[in-house]
């Protein structure tokens, strides 16, 4: 009969067996103190461009900077367009209130009560 095969230091310990998932605790160092939180999706975004190179992060620059004015155009389109219906419903009870009895679209009454200024820049 064989014996199995035994470590001549009886005090060393087997480690665990692996299961796959560690903790990021295992390796750090109990006296150092909490580490630092993981990085946020900007912070990510930031390391990334800085890793690939300063000619990738000024097209990137340069597509947020056309993605800003795309929006300020659609944000100043729709600024108009909400103007021209005020001064629009201002001409109707204008005439209203003169005496002279435009034909109102249904709802108009209901419609002048609902409107009301938004600021798009919040």
């Amino acid at each position: 009969m064989t014996e199995p095969l035994r470590d001549e230091d009886p005090t060393k310990v087997a480690p665990p067996p692996d299961t796959g998932a560690r903790d990021a605790d295992d390796h750090a160092d109990p006296d150092a103190g909490p580490g630092l939180p993981p990085p946020t999706a900007v912070e990510s975004l930031v390391g990334a461009l800085l890793e690939a190179g300063p000619e990738v992060a000024e097209h990137v620059v340069r597509a947020a900077q056309e993605l800003l004015l795309a929006v300020q155009a659609i944000v100043d389109a729709a600024d108009r367009a909400v103007k021209e219906q005020q001064s629009v419903r201002a001409d109707q009870r204008d005439d209203a209130s003169a005496g002279d009895p435009a034909p109102e679209p249904a709802g108009a009454a209901d419609a002048d009560a609902a409107v009301r200024h938004l600021d798009l820049a919040e």
